[in-house]
């Protein structure tokens, strides 16, 4: 499986393709942002990312779970091997800490975490907790071999 061919497949599920815009593109990491045509409400979204992960054939991983920790961390060292990133996110407990600031600044946001063979999807959608503007979705879609010759088990 390709990344581009999986992030595509993401947005597009997601009605968000159109006017979409590559933040990372190389063979081994794609994050592409965009903005959802539909409006879901803030209370479907964890479902419709569900559906998303059955819609792409990806097991979801829990994000509470030790193996959303290593996967992160594999993904953030794909990131530094692969585009010079070095900042570093500290694996799920950063998501976490990014999640709760978009929601202490007004913003209900979802995310969830798949893996598929050597592929890792990490999707987010947000939008502002009043339910006026546009609600947004960033896909992360890393071969996570990338990292390291490690892989992960699912």
């Amino acid at each position: 499986m390709h990344v581009m061919e999986i992030s595509r497949e993401i947005m597009d599920y997601l009605n968000a393709f159109r006017g979409s815009k590559p933040v990372v593109h190389n063979s081994d990491s794609m994050i592409i942002k965009g903005i959802c045509g539909d409006k879901i409400a803030a209370d479907a979204r964890e479902a419709k990312l569900k559906e998303l992960l059955e819609h792409i054939d990806f097991k979801e991983i829990s994000a509470e779970s030790e193996r959303a920790n290593t996967i992160t961390q594999k993904i953030d060292q794909v990131f530094r091997n692969t585009t010079g990133v070095f900042d570093q996110s500290n694996g799920i407990g950063g998501i976490e800490r990014l999640k709760h600031t978009f929601e202490i600044t007004g913003f209900a946001i979802d995310y969830i975490i798949g893996l598929k063979d050597n592929i890792a999807v990490f999707v987010a959608m947000w939008s502002d907790k009043s339910g006026v503007g546009p609600m947004f979705v960033e896909a992360m879609v890393v071969n996570i071999d990338a990292a390291d010759d490690e892989k992960i088990m699912v």
